[in-house]
């Protein structure tokens, strides 16, 4: 190995290490900074929208919205866990009774126990409920961050200039801009789809007579953050719970199949429409990247982790001897595209 690659296997280490250490801390700031560049898109595209408006009044009034409706989303899911808490042994009792109805060629009858009596769940169990408490637990100190960070804004801007100009380059400055516009461009897009997606998908479930639709609404467009697989693996929990509620399957089939066809309409149709070249990842790229910044960060550095990688990937393709990950990341081989023409 090269004097370089090891370097960089060394200085990656030390990295993914204190970024561990300091999980607590760090996540909920990243957070905030990435809802904060969200609040400033929003706004910005207001202003755009309405010429006449005082730009700081739509950008206070827009920082109060996205805040309330943070504080609401967090009730609301407290809420719909603790209901969900309090079902899980009638969840468990019910799949054993679904089980009991598939007859297995060796004969007998198959059992949630049976099933995993041979995987170690306790553990399982635990770190996730850790990392729910904790995710839990880390949104407070975000909106602490992401007020500080609002009221801060001209100040914050001041010294990023002030350091950019010292710097003596336009490395730096490409790089955060490059940043600052990837990230927007994918919270936009993402929180608009995915409102789209969390909408037709409560409609589906409220036509079935779902319990807490709203909860699970929720509990699907915060999974939209995720690529590829996102939607599918937030549709799981309304569909299981609807096998709960319902004595057939019908109305479980329906909630499933129907989120899916919404996702599946909004991702073709609507979604490669609005994406920019800003959001330049490959699909590949961006499920390793949720892989490894849900080691590191447990469930927030999953819905993070595209954020971050995009981010993470202009400041590589700054460097000669790390550009070549900037290209692995990169869906087009591109990680630095053109700057349009003025």
């Amino acid at each position: 190995m090269s004097k370089t690659g090891a370097s960089f296997l060394v200085n990656f280490a030390v990295a993914a290490g204190l970024l561990y250490v300091f999980r607590t801390v760090l996540w909920p700031f990243a957070l905030a900074l990435v809802l904060a560049i969200l609040i400033m898109s929003l706004s910005d595209r207001v202003v755009r929208l309405m010429p006449k408006a005082r730009p700081w009044m739509v950008f206070a009034v827009t920082a109060v919205i996205v805040g309330s409706v943070i504080v609401f989303s967090m009730a609301v899911v407290i809420e719909g866990a603790s209901q969900i808490v309090e079902r899980i042994p009638a969840m468990l009792a019910r799949i054993d009774q679904l089980l009991a109805l598939i007859h297995p060629p060796g004969g007998g009858t198959l059992s949630l126990e049976a099933l995993t009596q041979k995987v170690e769940l306790g553990p399982v169990a635990d770190q996730l409920l850790t990392s729910v408490q904790d995710a839990t637990a880390g949104l407070g100190l975000t909106l602490i961050y992401l007020f500080f960070l609002l009221i801060s804004k001209p100040m914050i801007e001041k010294r990023v200039e002030q350091i950019v100009a010292s710097r003596g380059g336009r490395g730096l400055a490409m790089v955060l801009e490059r940043s600052f516009t990837g990230v927007e461009s994918y919270m936009y897009v993402q929180s608009v789809t995915g409102l789209m997606i969390a909408a037709g998908s409560g409609a589906v479930m409220l036509a079935v007579g779902l319990e807490n639709a709203l909860f699970w609404s929720l509990v699907i467009f915060l999974f939209s953050y995720l690529p590829v697989l996102g939607v599918l693996a937030g549709s799981l929990g309304p569909t299981l719970f609807a096998l709960l509620q319902f004595p057939s399957l019908t109305p479980a089939i329906i909630v499933f199949v129907g989120i899916q066809i919404m996702s599946s309409i909004i991702g073709n149709l609507v979604l490669p429409k609005m994406q920019a070249d800003s959001q330049n990842i490959d699909p590949a790229a961006s499920l390793i990247a949720v892989g490894m910044w849900t080691v590191i960060w447990g469930v927030p550095g999953a819905f993070l982790a595209i954020p971050l990688t995009l981010a993470l990937m202009y400041a590589l393709a700054q460097y000669e001897d790390l550009r070549w990950l900037a290209v692995l990341i990169s869906h087009d081989g591109d990680p630095t595209p053109m700057e349009p023409a003025e």
